[in-house]
Order: C-alpha cells, then sequence, then structure tokens
C-alpha cells in the first residue's frame, strides 16, 4: 500500500537477486577497502555498472560490472566483472559515453548544435584526430587530482587522460549525440570538451568563485545546468551562449540536478532539505518535494539539519522523483500529485548516491560503507497518451517551448504543455485571477 492509498503489493521497490553476489565480491575484505560510492553510473545501454573501490593495497580503481539482465535469476556467466580500472587518485565522478547516429537526433536545436560543431571542427586536420570516439562505449572518471581519465570499455585501453582542471573533478556528464563532456570542480571552473577532436577543451566557465558540485547536460543538448553552493543554480542557453538563467529558491548548498525526459523540467537536490522541480522555459518554480516536514525554520534549513538532499533522478517517463537522503531514506515523489510528499520510502543505511538504468527499471544505490545495492524501482503504471504527447511535443519544440502559446491552443492545453498542472490549486487560481 501506498502513502496515497494505491494498492500494489509486489510492485514495490525490491532487492534483485544480483544484490547479493554483487555485494560478495564489492564487500570482500580480501579484495577492497571499505570506501565511500560517491558516484556510480550506469551505461546507456544498461548493461554496464560502474563503482568507485579502492583495493587492499590503496590504490585506486572503477570497477566496470556487466549484466545482461539485472531482473533475471542470475547465473555466472550473466553476471561478471567486466573490467577494472587504475586510477592515480580517489574516483569521485563516473559518466559513460556512447554516441548516437545524427540521424537520430531529429530535434531542430539538436542539428543546429551539430551544424556549429561541424564548422569549428572542419576547421581542423583530420590528421591531428587520433582517437575515434563515435563506434564504441567509453567511460570517463573524474579524480581528485583534477584527471578525467577516459578508458574503452571494450579494450581497456586509456584513451585520453584530460589535465585542465586543478582540483578534484566533482561532476561529468556526456551529451548523447555531439560526444561533449561537461566537468566541474573544486577549482570553481566549468570545462567543455570535445570528444570527436581528440577531447579538446574548448570553453570554460568561470563566473563561479566557490566549488561547483555538479553539471548536467539536458537530453535535447541545448540547455546545461550548474549547481553550487548557498543556492548557487544556473542554466546556460547552449545553443547561443547567452546570459545564463539564474534559479533563485534553494537556501544552502545545491549538489545534484536532473532534467526530464524532455527537457522542459529541471529538479534540483539541496542540503535544505528539498528538492525543487523548475521549468527551463521560465525558470518558474512548479513543485517542492519536502525531506523534512513540517518543513524547517530558514535558520535551520540553511544549516547543519541531519537532512540534507544528495541525489535527485527523475523516472523514465517523468511520472516520479527517485531522491536520496542523509536521514537514511529513498524516496520516491509523483510529479501528478500537488503536494510535495513522497509516495513511498524504503530505508537504507548510509546512503549516498543513485543511479538508474536508462530502461527506468533498475536503481542502484551507492553507501558510504563501500555497498552498493541493486533494487527494482517503483511500480509505475503505463503512461497516459497525453503524458506521451506532451513529452514529445516539448522534445520537439525544445527551446521554443514559450512559442507554443502562438500557436491555436486553449489556455489549459498550453498550461498543461508546460507542466503548469504541477502547481498547488492555490497557485493555479491566484495566476488565472491575475489574467
Amino acid at each position: 500500500m501506498l502513502q496515497d492509498g494505491t494498492d500494489i503489493t509486489g510492485t514495490l521497490p525490491k532487492p534483485l537477486s544480483v544484490d547479493e553476489p554483487v555485494q560478495h565480491y564489492l564487500s570482500s575484505t580480501s579484495t577492497f577497502l571499505t570506501n565511500h560510492i560517491l558516484n556510480i553510473a550506469f551505461s546507456p545501454c544498461s548493461k554496464y555498472l560502474a563503482v568507485p573501490k579502492q583495493d587492499i593495497y590503496g590504490r585506486d580503481r572503477v570497477v566496470v560490472i556487466r549484466c545482461s539482465d539485472w531482473h533475471s535469476t542470475i547465473k555466472d556467466e550473466e553476471l561478471s566483472i567486466h573490467n577494472q580500472f587504475s586510477c592515480t587518485a580517489t574516483c569521485w565522478s563516473l559518466a559513460f559515453g556512447k554516441r548516437h547516429h545524427e540521424t537520430e537526433a531529429k530535434d531542430v536545436p539538436i542539428q543546429k548544435k551539430l551544424l556549429m560543431l561541424s564548422r569549428r571542427r572542419s576547421s581542423l586536420s583530420a590528421v591531428n584526430r587520433r582517437f575515434d570516439f563515435t563506434k564504441d562505449l567509453f567511460l570517463a572518471a573524474g579524480l581528485a587530482d583534477g584527471k578525467i581519465n577516459i578508458w574503452d570499455i571494450n579494450t581497456g585501453e586509456l584513451m585520453l587522460v584530460l589535465k585542465d582542471h586543478q582540483s578534484t573533478v566533482r561532476c561529468l556528464s556526456f551529451t548523447s549525440t555531439s560526444m561533449q563532456l561537461a566537468s566541474c570542480s573544486s577549482d570553481s571552473t566549468v570545462k567543455l570538451w570535445d570528444l570527436l577532436d581528440d577531447g579538446n577543451m574548448y570553453k570554460t566557465l568561470n563566473e563561479w568563485s566557490d566549488v561547483v558540485y555538479s553539471v548536467k547536460w539536458s537530453p535535447d543538448e541545448t540547455l546545461l545546468c550548474i549547481t553550487g553552493p548557498v543556492g548557487h543554480l544556473a542554466l546556460h542557453n547552449t545553443v547561443q551562449w547567452s546570459t545564463p538563467m539564474k534559479l533563485v529558491g534553494h537556501i544552502h548548498n545545491v549538489v545534484d540536478c536532473s532534467f526530464s525526459s524532455d527537457s522542459a523540467l529541471l529538479a534540483t537536490a539541496s542540503f535544505d532539505t528539498r528538492v525543487i522541480v523548475w521549468s527551463t522555459s521560465t525558470g518558474e518554480i512548479l513543485k517542492e518535494c519536502y525531506h523534512k516536514t513540517p518543513m524547517p525554520s530558514l535558520i535551520y534549513a540553511g544549516g547543519d539539519n541531519g537532512a540534507y538532499v544528495r541525489c535527485v533522478q527523475f523516472s523514465k517517463n517523468n511520472d516520479y522523483l527517485v531522491t536520496v537522503c542523509d536521514d537514511n531514506k529513498v524516496r520516491w515523489f509523483p510529479l501528478s500529485k500537488k503536494n510535495g510528499f513522497p509516495i513511498y520510502e524504503k530505508d537504507q543505511s548510509n546512503v549516498l548516491s543513485i543511479a538508474c538504468t536508462k530502461d527506468g527499471r533498475t536503481l542502484a544505490i551507492g553507501t558510504r560503507n563501500g555497498e552498493v545495492h541493486l533494487w527494482s524501482t517503483l511500480y509505475s503504471l503505463p503512461p497516459k497518451l497525453k503524458n506521451l504527447c506532451r513529452i514529445k511535443l516539448n522534445s520537439v519544440a525544445s527551446l521554443k517551448r514559450n512559442q507554443l502559446s502562438d500557436l491555436p491552443l486553449s489556455h489549459q492545453l498550453y498550461l498543461y504543455l508546460l507542466y503548469k498542472d504541477l502547481l498547488p490549486v492555490s497557485q493555479t487560481v491566484q495566476k488565472k485571477l491575475s489574467k
């Protein structure tokens, strides 16, 4: 029984059969030391899971686990350690990269971005390009010494070492079509790298004066979100690189962010005990998700409140958010509900990080004691047709979502397309009265 009264017995999140053998290997004291799992990542094909570990000699490694189906009754040949990569320092961030063919990018903004990138690349000689990042699956690891290592998953070859950061690389994010890598660091900079140009670093964003916690590309590759301390949150238009949109709402460090599949929504996780869902078109706050009730006072929320929200991720069809919090709970917040309370929560001691497979079926949870737990995700009803239509229209409209008002649509339909139906009833009524 969910907290809203929905009876879905047997479809709640639960440990998968692969959880035990994975724990047996990663927690083996004869192989690895206990370390914080600061970040974990699934590959785009959902078959590989990358985990940072330290071996018994104190050497930092990234372990890549392969499983053809995380939900099957595992046999030895279906679950294996695919590879292990050595690092020169502690691994803080991980990201898989695999290029999708340009013909898969039907949205106009992506085609425009690809054209801009191709013009820049055409000025360089093809002879100077040593690596081909267009075919295989790659893994990037951001290290505490400022380096970014990139390996070929299949061959195990260390393809590139990117060295421009001066301090810990805290977050990495790949685009899926143009193979651009965004990285952020404790050195207060965000850097953009072009892997189709041998990892050339072509842009640095340095308007920050303190640590940058996370950076994420939107699925349509037209937006870049950057989060930082004390509520610092910016949304960049990566087609024009105009003045970024500043999002004001958090009162503590903003440490993680996630875009909806249609790039119309942005969810941000903060130490102020909240996750805020924003409209990427207007910068408007559409929903707040509470991890401490009643909501603590400003002084308490802005300090050591015991409920730091560490991670947030959208589900596949944007029907709920998954979060992890320092109160040792994993929560699911439904977007369809106008209140800010979870529909389901599950205890997990020492929880620190999460990752979801692209197909939305599997959840990996990293902890402070070196464990990685594998769960099934919360049951989700098949998406409604109108929701699928909204996702498709927003994906195609991209940066021109605000121009949907020029179409012969009813005001109610226009608000629905921009997710204004997420607003609490009181705010919705107030906005109607003001028009």
